[in-house]
């Protein structure tokens, strides 16, 4: 992948050191981390890095198009680098998210005057983890 730093500068993002970080660490976990999550990963290395500081980068990360905010339970916000066309699966009894090998389908139709910018779909359930202790 081409350096950080000159990636977010194609995107129109002004690279900084915290920003760096907190790109790289989205995009090095599939687990689709909340901004507390990223926060206490990047916390050893940076401990002035605020939450706030972390919830606005991830915020801008999705308005300029490399991550996807992802509002799949109640006020919990979780992230994903991977901005491709896909479907994310919850599970209901430990609350991890993960992708699932399944192209969504398109955003739908809008009637004239709606202008549809996106569109997210999940599946709910259990992951195998879960689903073995269940058993």
């Amino acid at each position: 992948m081409k350096d950080t730093a000159e990636f977010l500068r194609e995107r129109g993002i002004q690279p900084s050191q915290q920003r760096i970080a907190i790109y790289q660490a989205l995009a090095g976990t599939k687990v689709h981390p909340s901004a507390d999550a990223i926060r206490d990963e990047l916390a050893p290395r940076m401990p002035t890095l605020s939450r706030t500081t972390v919830y606005s980068t991830l915020e801008l990360f999705a308005e300029k198009g490399i991550a996807q905010k992802l509002a799949l339970t109640g006020s919990e916000l979780r992230f994903d680098a991977d901005v491709s066309r896909h479907v994310h699966f919850r599970c209901r009894a430990c609350g991890a998210v993960s992708d699932l090998p399944a192209r969504a389908p398109a955003p739908p139709e809008a009637p004239a005057g709606y202008v549809v910018e996106g569109a997210q779909f999940y599946a709910e359930g259990l992951c195998p983890a879960c689903s073995r202790k269940r058993r």
